[in-house]
């Protein structure tokens, strides 16, 4: 009888943290498709602040909205504290948001990778070969905390080298100075092998989640496409609901933060289950909402009505993809309508 070889992927957790349970739920179904039989789930910044502190977690993957404690506060938290229990610990930022100030934000709080969804098993996947494989220099200075920004140790032909200080490698580990890794001067950590080690020697990741394995734990994302209809078809009836408030200056928040968020999430869910153009759309209006949106200027009211007329003849038509020609048309005339009536 032939004896299975023990799997060295359940050496390492995971902790998922996403206000979007359904879309998490996905994501830890991939990880597990892929090999990593080791993952929790939460919704709650300070439940994910609170899990790292009871267990020793290899990774965390976190999106930037989530309950109590958001992504960026709990990234600080992790790489700042005096009580956090892994300063170094890897983080992937996994989130809807792709405006380069967001992403310049989050590296600056320290995140490893920065992932936009919607998401598949490959982006994942190479996130988490570079964490295990390529680990960087740890930095810790009053005003950054995290792993080192560059990814190569010269810059291109003709930039500058930003770092102009010479830092001499701590001995010890970050862990060891947890608490008092803030000095007046930086300090600096050669990269950090033990998630290669916990692979076994002479071991790759890329030997253990071969083509083959990445096909099925992508499989497991599309076999979700008949519920994410739903998903997002209830997520557009909360938008509709709150453009009815709206309009009828019955809102009691921010109106224009609600609605960009179910945009999002809208362009998050549609996105990762194949419903390209529905995922444009949604994201359009997330930037329309984030950035111009006025509750009180009925033209705008227009401009959020026309994107959920045509997220509903979208979804409704079940259009995959990007739609195509008639697809491409609609975008056009989306931006125009814009244009016409967003000052």
């Amino acid at each position: 009888m032939k004896r299975e070889l023990p799997n060295p992927l359940q050496n390492y957790s995971i902790l998922v943290a996403d206000a979007d349970q359904q879309l998490a739920g996905v994501l830890k179904m991939m990880l597990e498709n892929m090999g990593f039989p080791n993952v929790e789930m939460t919704r709650s910044g300070a439940d994910a602040r609170d899990l790292l502190q009871q267990k020793l977690f290899d990774f965390l993957i976190t999106e930037w909205n989530i309950h109590h404690l958001d992504g960026l506060a709990l990234i600080t938290q992790i790489r700042r504290g005096v009580v956090s229990p892994n300063p170094t610990l890897p983080i992937i930022m996994l989130t809807g948001r792709a405006e380069r100030a967001d992403v310049a934000m989050a590296r600056d709080t320290g995140i490893n990778e920065y992932v936009v969804k919607p998401f598949s098993a490959k982006t994942i996947y190479d996130r988490l070969e570079r964490l295990i494989e390529k680990p960087r220099y740890f930095v810790a200075a009053p005003s950054f905390v995290g792993p080192d920004r560059r990814y190569k140790s010269t810059p291109p032909p003709g930039v500058s080298n930003r770092r102009t200080l010479t830092i001499t490698p701590q001995p010890h580990s970050p862990k060891e100075a947890a608490g008092n890794l803030i000095g007046d001067t930086p300090k600096l950590w050669t990269p950090d092998f033990s998630l290669k080690q916990k692979l076994g020697e002479s071991q790759s990741l890329q030997a253990l989640i071969t083509p083959a394995v990445l096909k099925e734990a992508q499989a497991s994302i599309d076999a979700n496409t008949a519920y994410s209809l739903q998903w997002v078809k209830k997520d557009l009836a909360e938008m509709k609901a709150l453009h009815q408030k709206m309009v009828e200056g019955k809102t009691t928040g921010n109106a224009a933060n609600d609605i960009s968020e179910v945009a999002l999430a809208i362009n998050s869910r549609a996105g990762t289950f194949g419903y390209g153009r529905a995922a444009e759309v949604a994201y359009k209006l997330y930037l329309f909402c984030r950035n111009r949106l006025q509750p009180n200027n009925r033209a705008h009211h227009t401009i959020v009505q026309k994107h959920i007329e045509v997220l509903q003849v979208i979804l409704s038509n079940n259009m995959r993809g990007m739609g195509g020609r008639e697809g491409a048309q609609i975008a056009m005339e989306l931006h125009n309508l814009v244009l016409k009536y967003a000052s």
